[in-house]
């Protein structure tokens, strides 16, 4: 039993000797631990068995005699049986897909394959830090309510699924006009293709898109391209490799026992995924306080969509979907003390929650601290208007919300109008000239709306294959590469983009207008419009969403010379 030294942290802690380091594993309740790895030959040695916090809350070790910069892989062996990794560790070995990664993703990688021990942690001293550009010091990122986020899945949209090839396609989203890029999970998840939902250790970069300084060498010069990047953190669940999950195990149960510091053996709502975080513990709290502080911190990111956000609550609703979408006072009280204690470190930092609750819920969010944005999902409104079946689709203008036609989780509108697109007589929706028209045209009514929007990659290319090939979470062909779809080469294609991109340019140039100007629209019929009327800015958007040439009496802001936007052409009104 001893005392912790004063200045460490549950994790791996270096020091200015390169030759030391000091391990911190917080396991409240098991009775001994010892440190095992490459510098004990992977066996148990007297000298590796940890120090015990007098409380029984951590164990700690002082480990000396390391080679500078030398990768070591260890574990954690705890009560005897529990072989973990460090659940803070910023890398992690897996000895069964580990072998898959090329040396052009990631050099000079570690070699684990002790697959009867499982996942491992690696530790290393002296690694050579990044050296951010000055540029970081004076970066914004862009005011929320102005936000057009694209959200991205690196495995997909690359087919090399690496950082470096996506830093050399940022110019392209900067064409398109986008001001934020949401990555979808990069945190260190099982397998190697995957959306990323399944993480286990929150403070580690995935090594399956490239290294560490790969990842801040992306967000740096997203940064110098005008380009916030928000990260997809999921803190409702953590998956069975979790050491935080494999620490509390029950096998009788087949699920985390009855005294884990972190988890509910049993989720407390629908939809639950891996092993549902009890939100109320305060071990729970302050892992996700040092989650959201070290992403911030280490990488520089302008904040977080917080996956399945409804679901941290200790209320128990079992399968009920209405009741759980209900107030609940608990789980407010809940986002709110996390948000302050992201805040108090960034106070500029960007919360979006993938919420979907009450109304009353999402304003009370909505309206506290610096602001939180919900998420807004509206493909089955756009989907129904794009197919020429109707669909209303107001409601996406609102400063409150991050609103989109796309996300990860639904069917691609291309798709939707390819399959089930309505025709009439010689105009058909399935015909994939005119559904391009169409996506244009739902581009316009979309982001020509005041309040944050989002674009689920390749929208801007009327991307139509289904999400369901290649199963949901399946990899998607790329519209782009040698073995891709060839959108980028399709000049009809190009033309999706260039409406696209025109579209986002009309919006940044005026988002004084959009934001403070008078809004008003008819959006429920098949005969559509918007108007802004703003001092310096007045625009009225028509759109045809039926199947027959149709008549609309447009509601113009003022008489006067105007002009159409795409083909410049002008016109008087009297």
């Amino acid at each position: 039993t001893a005392t912790l030294p004063e200045g460490l942290k549950k994790g791996i802690n270096y020091h200015q000797d390169d030759t030391q380091v000091t391990l911190v594993l917080e396991a409240p309740g098991k009775d001994f631990a010892y440190v095992v790895g490459d510098f004990t030959d992977w066996q148990i040695q007297a000298e590796y068995l940890m120090n015990q916090t007098p409380d029984g809350e951590l164990f700690w070790l002082e480990i000396n005699g390391l080679t500078p910069s030398q990768q070591y892989v260890f574990q954690y062996w705890v009560d005897e049986t529990i072989k973990i990794a460090d659940p803070y560790a910023e890398l992690i070995a897996d000895p069964w897909n580990d072998q898959y990664i090329t040396e052009e993703i990631y050099p000079n990688l570690f070699s684990y394959d002790r697959t009867d021990y499982g996942i491992a942690s690696v530790l290393q001293t002296a690694q050579e830090a990044y050296v951010w550009s000055d540029s970081e010091n004076t970066w914004q990122a862009p005011a929320k309510e102005n936000l057009v986020i694209y959200e991205l899945l690196v495995r997909d949209f690359v087919d090399s699924h690496y950082y470096q090839d996506v830093i050399d396609s940022l110019d392209y989203l900067k064409r398109l006009g986008v001001n934020a890029i949401e990555l979808m999970p990069v945190m260190e998840f099982e397998g190697n293709s995957s959306w990323g939902y399944n993480t286990s250790y929150s403070f580690a970069a995935d090594k399956y898109y490239g290294t560490k300084d790969d990842l801040k060498k992306l967000i740096e010069t997203a940064h110098q391209k005008g380009i916030a990047v928000i990260l997809d953190i999921v803190l409702n669940h953590h998956f069975g490799q979790s050491a935080l999950v494999q620490m509390y195990w029950d096998a009788s149960t087949g699920t985390v026992s009855e005294d884990s510091p972190w988890f509910n053996p049993i989720a407390t709502h629908p939809f639950n995924v891996g092993f549902d975080f009890n939100h109320e513990s305060s071990y729970t709290k302050n892992f996700v306080d040092s989650v959201n502080r070290y992403w911030v911190d280490e990488f520089h990111v302008d904040g977080y969509r917080f996956d399945l956000s409804k679901g941290f609550t200790q209320t128990d609703y079992g399968d009920d979907i209405t009741a759980w979408s209900s107030y609940d006072a608990g789980r407010v009280a809940l986002l709110k003390r996390m948000a302050d204690k992201l805040w108090a470190y960034d106070s500029e930092a960007i919360i979006i929650l993938e919420h979907f609750g009450a109304a009353s819920e999402e304003t009370e969010l909505a309206n506290y601290g610096n602001g939180m944005l919900l998420w807004r999902g509206m493909s089955g409104f756009y989907a129904q208007a794009l197919i020429g079946a109707g669909g209303d689709i107001s409601g996406a203008n609102a400063s409150t919300h991050v609103s989109f036609m796309e996300s990860h989780d639904e069917e691609r509108q291309g798709y939707e109008m390819i399959e089930f697109g309505v025709s009439s007589g010689d105009y058909d929706v399935q015909n994939e000239l005119i559904m391009m028209e169409r996506a244009k045209m739902g581009s316009a009514f979309h982001f020509l709306q005041p309040g944050p929007k989002m674009i689920w990659q390749f929208g801007e290319l009327a991307y139509d294959i289904s999400i369901n090939q290649e199963g949901r979470l399946g990899e998607k062909p790329e519209p782009w590469g040698s073995e891709g779809l060839g959108y980028y080469e399709d000049t009809y294609r190009q033309y999706v983009f260039d409406a696209y991109s025109a579209i986002l340019e009309l919006r940044n140039e005026n988002i004084d207008a959009l934001t403070e100007g008078t809004f008003s629209s008819s959006l429920s019929g098949s005969l559509k419009q918007i108007t802004i009327d703003h001092t310096d800015f007045k625009m009225c958007i028509i759109g045809n969403f039926g199947t027959e040439t149709n008549t609309i009496t447009a509601n113009f802001p003022e008489l006067g010379d105007w002009f159409d936007y795409f083909t410049g052409e002008s016109m008087e009104l009297e």
